[in-house]
């Protein structure tokens, strides 16, 4: 029991790090998306694994340059969405873990 406990903390820990770094003076939490793109993920069953994908939906009436990562994926990866338009990202394929975390920055051109 003590240690299911214990590796709960740890998670929690590993969970609260960033805002904990950015609280104390760390490197500042990148922007997020404007409010007009949406951003969703979706794991997406295929044969032996999941894909990743993230989908970007602009509903702004300007273009937009976004950066997306996941844990999963760390190195970014850039991707322009034009105005009223959805762009779709496989960051991974074959996945044994149907579960990943997006990070997104959208900036409006």
């Amino acid at each position: 029991m003590s240690r299911v406990l214990a590796t709960l903390a740890l998670a929690g820990i590993a969970l609260a790090g960033p805002r904990a770094a950015a609280a104390d003076g760390g490197a500042p939490a990148p922007a997020p998306a404007p409010a007009c793109v949406g951003v969703s993920t979706d794991a997406r069953w295929v044969p032996y694994g999941y894909d990743h994908v993230v989908v970007l939906a602009n509903r702004c009436d300007r273009a937009a340059t976004c950066t997306v990562s996941t844990d999963v994926t760390p190195e970014p990866r850039r991707a322009d969405v034009p105005a009223g338009r959805a762009v779709e990202l496989t960051m991974f394929m074959a996945s044994p873990s149907a579960t990943f975390v997006a990070r997104v920055r959208c900036e409006l051109r």
